[in-house]
């Protein structure tokens, strides 16, 4: 009854927001997903916390940044043919690369030529973060699957992020990968909220006993805290069928990890989650007011982007 409730709150909230959008609304929010060691489930998780936030009422852009291994198309069954590769070389604008993907979002795939780190520089870069920018009258978040690593690219989308979700495993090298990303990166945009998402973990303890570990260190020699988003339980399962399997394991919210990621999803939308605008006395439009309705909703799909 509880969530029955929240949901239709939810709904409103977000109804009476986008019916006051004016024009000229503030960028949407840039949610990055990133982690420090490859393999940890980058991608997975952002596709499918893509999903559940569409499923809390938010219009959603999932834009495939990874820079060595773009798979959201892949996983999604969408076309790879044209995507973030062309806006980066000005080829084409942002709403001619957008494509409709699962439970309402709209997906900007990645493209094998992105993978050469030349087409990657900070003004092709920059051009991408702009086109993002205008998407804020149809928008209300642009979740960004960043890859793994520490170089330059992850840097520069680490600097813009409005949120920064950072993922790693209970594996001893992801863990230690994690706190070398923060150390390497968390410094060129202290503003950013940074959390920290545990995957494939046993249970709750073990997430935690990871963060623990990594923010001690953080606390220690870099003086900077980090959040808990919260873990996903291990999907081994599905694991050893593919990544798009596993994906549609995810997207099931009866299963474990599904729910999982549908709480942690709410936890965002409730807690850091900003809508498009929302009125201010006298007609003028608050971009720092966040959302407060602290419920679960599932919306239709949204059109496809026109800008």
């Amino acid at each position: 009854m509880m969530l029955d409730q929240a949901t239709e709150l939810r709904k409103l909230v977000l109804r009476s927001v986008r019916e006051t959008v004016p024009e000229g609304s503030p960028p949407p929010p840039l949610l990055v997903v990133c982690g420090g060691h490859g393999g940890v489930g980058v991608t997975t998780l952002a596709i499918r916390l893509s999903v559940a936030l569409s499923g809390q009422g938010c219009r959603v852009v999932l834009v495939d940044a990874a820079l060595h291994r773009p798979a959201v198309a892949d996983a999604c069954g969408l076309s790879g043919e044209a995507g973030i590769a062309d806006v980066l070389a000005a080829r084409r604008d942002i709403h001619e690369v957008l494509q409709p993907g699962p439970s309402g979002i709209q997906v900007i795939a990645g493209h094998g030529r992105a993978g050469n780190p030349a087409d990657w520089g900070e003004v092709a870069q920059q051009r991408l973060l702009r086109q993002l920018k205008k998407l804020g009258r149809h928008a209300d978040l642009i979740a960004l699957d960043a890859g793994s690593g520490g170089h330059d690219v992850l840097r520069r989308f680490w600097r813009a992020a409005d949120q920064v979700v950072l993922v790693t495993t209970p594996d001893s090298t992801a863990v230690r990968e994690a706190y070398a990303a923060i150390k390497r990166l968390a410094g060129t945009n202290p503003a950013a909220v940074l959390r920290l998402l545990v995957n494939r973990v046993a249970d709750r303890a073990a997430a935690e006993e990871v963060h623990r570990r990594i923010c001690a260190a953080s606390e220690r020699f870099l003086e900077l805290s980090l959040g808990l988003l919260g873990s996903v339980p291990s999907v081994a399962e599905f694991e050893t069928r593919g990544r798009l399997t596993t994906a549609r394991a995810l997207h099931d919210s009866q299963h474990p990890a599904g729910a999982a990621l549908d709480a942690l999803a709410a936890q965002l939308a409730a807690a850091a989650l900003q809508p498009v605008s929302v009125p201010r006395f006298g007609g003028r439009a608050q971009t720092e007011a966040r959302n407060s309705a602290d419920l679960i909703q599932h919306q239709a799909g949204f059109p496809p982007i026109d800008i």
